[in-house]
């Protein structure tokens, strides 16, 4: 059990490009698997069989003292999906220690690569990523091999808090206050706030100063990256000379710009699994864990529609394991609504076609959401400012990294220009919530120029040296909605078929054209003059039939060369019974089956405006309290 990074040979083959990814990318992927390939914290494996006769044997990895438990059949609550919100309700639904909780996980333990702030491009595409594509259109991704897009998902313990970037932000108030203003009662903003305080260890000082933070002790560690370059601060400057005020994006998102809140400590990732997980393995015995175990199967009485037992498949042989209270599902918008659909709750006449017999007709799949962007407007530095280093200096980088004490540091030790966000509201005032927000990750220009697909596809480097940045434009409110269908050839172990439904709502495009435009005036800014930044205003391949700062231009980047920053949101929507294409309640519940619930970012009716985990984080934390409560639990 160990980490397997990403195959980038096909790809490398595939170019012509002088390419860094392809000339060292073997050697650097070849030591950081070396140094870090396996589990941290003394290669504790979580491998425990479901079986009455080989009891609590794991594996050669085996230690008595990380036994969490006899292994058995049945428990009060199964959780499936060991990842933002999964991992917090194994934590939360444990405190209650006459409950026996199983929480299981498609994926291996958390590799100690995943700790490395500064290779989180290293780890898509590898082992711990399911390796998702989205599905040709005719509208997106036109530029890409056949048509369709990535889409990675985290397959690990932590789930994709382990693979993201690390982003800690809450969404706006409007966002929450909208869902409570549509039957969904309890789920304004002043009521989910303390959800968000309740998980988190605020350890930075500039937060701390305003007193509308409260997330002091909890599991979460939160701070800012202490190493910060020279373009990160450019870039925060340049929104600044546009009149953009500083704010605290990590409260809220509203229309401004800084250097963001990172869910990390002493310069490592702070996964859900890291936080939530790791603290309590050994002393709750009431929580047991097993990694590489692919849920099949709900097991759902068809009369008195009550949830049952969960089907996993594991090392060849299937497992039914019992739950007494509930099966609650946390496996992520993509994978939770194929649960369902596997398990009878889903759309009738897709069911029907591929002959599951029917539970719940509900829109499960429906109302797919991201943050739509393109990955193709390339913002160049001066050399004075350029991060790029040779291969050698790169190597030795990742050796320093390793040899450091628990307190981390250099460009490794952040994601550097990713977490100079900035929001704005291309319609109204500075007062509106904001409908765009901007990602900056760092590039190599010439290369990304002489091959834009092949440089994506193996980008693999870490994101701490470069000499550009893809600038983002995020579309933080789509219109436009997609669907998560299962795979008619295989629909249990199939990857689903995404359908982004991008760009079916010309506004979605038009508001993206309106940051396309805002962002390249930042050329005009001081702050861009004086450090020699500037738009690349050559035209990539594939788009140079048009002239570039044309909106024919700008919007063949976005059918060409579509992007997200991977928050698919929105396919088992919240709502009430009423409410035609809702899928769980305000309380989680799926309509119309008992016992049975879905807990993670599949349940947003809308997505919020910002990067996804804190979010989710919350809506776990808030479901935990839902189920003691449902269950008598009081404090």
């Amino acid at each position: 059990m160990t980490w397997v990074p990403p195959d980038i040979g096909p790809v490398c083959a595939s170019t012509q490009a002088n390419l860094t990814a392809c000339s060292m990318g073997v050697l650097y992927l070849s030591l950081l698997q070396q140094l870090f390939r396996k589990p941290a914290d003394e290669q504790i494996n979580y491998e425990y069989v479901i079986n009455p006769i080989l009891g609590k044997f794991g594996t050669n990895n085996f230690r008595r003292k990380h036994v969490l438990g006899e292994t058995n059949q049945h428990y009060d609550f199964i959780i499936v999906g060991a990842g933002s919100a999964g991992c917090v309700l194994a934590n939360r639904l444990s405190e209650i220690k006459q409950w026996r909780i199983l929480l299981i996980e498609a994926g291996e333990a958390e590799p100690e690569v995943t700790s490395i702030p500064g290779v989180a491009p290293s780890l898509s595409e590898s082992n711990i990523d399911w390796k998702y594509k989205t599905q040709p259109d005719g509208r997106t991704c036109l530029l890409q091999k056949g048509q369709v897009c990535p889409w990675f998902r985290g397959k690990t313990m932590g789930g994709s808090s382990a693979i993201n970037y690390m982003v800690y932000m809450r969404g706006s108030s409007h966002d929450y206050d909208g869902w409570a203003a549509e039957g969904n009662d309890g789920w304004s903003y002043e009521e989910v706030l303390p959800y968000f305080d309740k998980s988190i260890n605020l350890r930075d000082y500039e937060s701390l100063k305003n007193n509308d933070y409260h997330g002091i002790g909890g599991e979460l560690n939160v701070e800012r990256f202490r190493y910060l370059d020279g373009p990160s601060k450019i870039l925060v400057k340049g929104f600044r000379d546009k009149g953009l005020p500083i704010v605290d994006l990590g409260l809220e998102s509203k229309v401004g710009v800084n250097i963001n809140l990172s869910t990390s400590k002493d310069g490592k990732r702070q996964s859900t699994n890291q936080a939530f997980i790791k603290p309590i393995r050994d002393e709750r015995t009431n929580l047991h864990i097993i990694t590489n175990a692919f849920a099949t199967k709900i097991l759902i009485h068809p009369a008195k529609k009550e949830a049952y037992a969960i089907q996993y498949f594991k090392d060849g042989k299937y497992y039914n394991v019992f739950a007494n209270k509930e099966v609650i599902v946390s496996s992520g918008a993509l994978n939770s609504p194929k649960l369902l659909k596997c398990s009878g709750v889903g759309p009738r006449d897709e069911l029907e076609s591929l002959g599951i017999p029917i539970i719940a007709d509900l829109k499960v799949g429906y109302n797919l959401q991201d943050h739509v962007t393109t990955d193709a407007l390339i913002l160049k530095f001066s050399n004075q400012y350029s991060t790029v280093v040779n291969d050698s200096k790169l190597l030795n980088e990742v050796i320093k990294y390793r040899n450091q004490p628990e307190k981390k540091s250099g460009p490794l030790s952040s994601t550097t220009s990713i977490n100079s966000i900035a929001f704005i509201n291309t319609k109204g005032s500075k007062d509106d919530p904001p409908n765009i927000q901007f990602h900056f990750d760092g590039r190599r220009a010439a290369e990304y120029m002489s091959d834009p697909t092949n440089y994506m596809a193996s980008n693999i480097l870490p994101v701490s040296f470069y000499d550009s940045v893809g600038a983002r434009p995020l579309l933080l409110n789509p219109r436009s909605r997609g669907n998560v269908l299962l795979n008619k050839s295989d629909p249990i172990f199939g990857p689903p078929l995404i359908y982004t439904g991008f760009f079916q709502v010309q506004e979605d495009i038009d508001d993206l054209l309106d940051a396309i435009r805002f962002v390249i005036s930042l050329d005009e800014t001081e702050a861009f003059k004086k450090a020699g930044a500037s738009f690349d205003k050559t035209p990539v391949k594939g788009c140079d039939h048009n002239e570039w700062g044309t909106d024919d231009y700008f919007k063949c980047l976005l059918m060409n060369y579509t992007a997200t920053i991977y928050h698919p949101a929105g396919t088992c929507k919240m709502g009430p019974e009423w409410e035609e294409d809702a899928v769980v309640d305000p309380r989680f519940k799926v309509h119309g089956i008992r016992r049975l619930r879905v807990v993670d970012a599949s349940t947003m009716r809308t997505i919020v405006r910002g990067n996804l985990n804190a979010p989710t984080i919350m809506m776990a934390e808030k479901a935990s309290d839902m189920i003691k409560e449902d269950h008598r639990i009081f404090y």
